[in-house]
């Protein structure tokens, strides 16, 4: 059974570090968007400002009805 096989502080070790790089991760993105703090990005912010890669977003961003590209939100 694979529960038996799980370490559960090595996979606490794990998991921490994952977290970590994520938090990492997004507060790279913010800084890349000029943003002091990840709180700070706004929906404008995650999305492309690219015309060529507008065309590949099918839908709203995720949890909101707002959609890339579009004036209004």
């Amino acid at each position: 059974m694979l529960a038996a096989r799980l370490d559960p502080n090595s996979a606490g070790r794990r998991l921490a570090n994952y977290l970590g790089v994520m938090t990492l991760e997004a507060q790279t993105i913010a800084r890349a968007c000029g943003k002091s703090h990840l709180h700070n990005l706004e929906p404008e912010d995650l999305c492309c400002a690219e015309p060529r890669g507008r065309r590949h977003v099918s839908g709203a961003l995720a949890g909101t009805s707002w959609f890339p590209g579009k004036e209004t939100f």
